[in-house]
């Protein structure tokens, strides 16, 4: 009996190269994520920093200026944090999306994947059945 092949292995074949791609893009947008969440955590932790050092400058005598200066930056890195945080939810929605697409292509892959086990089980099967007569016409030949 002829060898088993599967017929739509090349479409199982795209289907995984399909699977991978949207695994990269996936990790890529994830990777942008957290790119996003380290920035805000930056900027946060700038804001922490002046703060802590703005308190020094608050007890005394107070300086217009600098004062004036910290609120400027206080203003600057909020409108930083708002946008940032914009951001970041457009690119956890692309995260979303592309998860969405990789649980797609993974399910598109997985059709072809069980395909190919039934085929070849009933390849399998039908090898059995003809070694089975094989050795059953063999045993008869030689009683």
């Amino acid at each position: 009996m002829k060898r088993f092949k599967f017929r739509f292995e090349k479409i199982l074949t795209f289907r995984r190269h399909q699977e991978k791609q949207k695994q990269r893009e996936l990790a890529s947008a994830q990777n942008m994520e957290q790119k996003q969440k380290d920035k805000l955590t930056a900027i946060a932790d700038d804001f922490d920093a002046c703060q802590d050092d703005e308190k020094k400058y608050l007890l005394g005598k107070i300086n217009p200026n600098r004062l004036t200066e910290y609120s400027r930056y206080f203003l600057l890195l909020k409108r930083m944090e708002l946008s940032g945080r914009e951001i970041l939810q457009q690119i956890s929605r692309e995260v979303g999306k592309k998860r969405d697409e990789l649980i797609g292509a993974t399910r598109r892959k997985k059709i072809y994947e069980k395909l190919k086990e039934r085929h070849q089980g009933k390849y399998i099967l039908e090898l059995n059945r003809l070694m089975q007569k094989e050795n059953d016409e063999i045993g008869q030949t030689h009683r």
